[in-house]
């Protein structure tokens, strides 16, 4: 069974703790479904708008209903031919538009991979810690299972990334913040920022940044929620369902 799909129980006892090597294919999988397909993720989002909310789908949905009553009620071969070229052509169009969802975001998910999410255990190594400038933690989220293995199942995640190369402030980013769908509304994903937040205060990081996109309304309210401001807004290339894609920074100073 989809791990996103499964029944959901109640969330008793949720353990923040560090990442270890045997996590690595949960985490992936949380990733994966919080980047690309999973509810209330970009390509969900993105998806839902093209099919949903988007006029020329709509045309598209009627060409293939009125296409599909001429194939099935012409008599006239070359007519019903006709309506076999216009339902092909509909598909064709509902088709590419999510063939290029689909391809933008599984793009998104393999520059992850590229970057650092293939060898979690090696780029968030504790020992680059000894180096103010270089701090990256990462952590997960798990609960009790009887059905893993393991006895415990990883159902969020989230990391620290700090990158400044200065003699000034210490500033860091939030990033993999994930929780599995059918986990969430438990707090899980604010229980993860919150530890991280406690994390880069003792490392003395004033000021945290991340990046989100406005087609994760969702996690835009919670960061709103929990202190984050605004900072800035950038257009990008992909457009959905006549929707731009924009990239949405905040800010936390600590």
């Amino acid at each position: 069974m989809d791990i996103e799909h499964k029944p959901l129980s109640t969330v008793t006892t949720v353990t923040i703790r560090p990442f270890h090597p045997a996590d690595a294919s949960q985490v992936l999988n949380i990733y994966f479904t919080g980047l690309v397909n999973g509810v209330d993720s970009a390509g969900h989002f993105a998806i839902t708008r093209a099919f949903l909310h988007w006029t020329p789908m709509y045309l598209a949905y009627f060409l293939l209903i009125s296409g599909g009553g001429i194939l099935l009620l012409a008599v006239q071969q070359d007519i019903q031919i006709l309506g076999l070229v216009i339902v092909l052509m509909s598909c064709g169009f509902m088709f590419l538009v999510y063939y290029r969802i689909r391809t933008t975001f599984l793009g998104y998910y393999q520059d992850g991979l590229r970057h650092d999410m293939t060898d979690i255990s090696q780029y968030y190594r504790q020992d680059h810690e000894k180096d103010r400038n270089f701090i990256r933690h990462f952590w997960v989220a798990e609960i009790p299972s009887m059905t893993s293995e393991s006895g415990y199942e990883v159902v969020g995640c989230v990391a620290l990334d700090c990158s400044s190369k200065s003699d000034g402030p210490v500033i860091g980013e939030l990033k993999r913040l994930f929780v599995l769908p059918a986990y969430r509304k438990h707090r899980i994903g604010t229980k993860l920022m919150r530890t991280l937040i406690a994390f880069a205060k003792e490392k003395k990081i004033t000021l945290l940044h991340l990046e989100t996109t406005n087609f994760q309304p969702v996690a835009r309210e919670m960061y709103s929620r929990l202190g984050w401001y605004h900072a800035s807004t950038t257009d990008s290339d992909f457009e959905a369902g006549g929707m731009r894609m924009s990239f949405v920074k905040y800010l936390l100073p600590l």
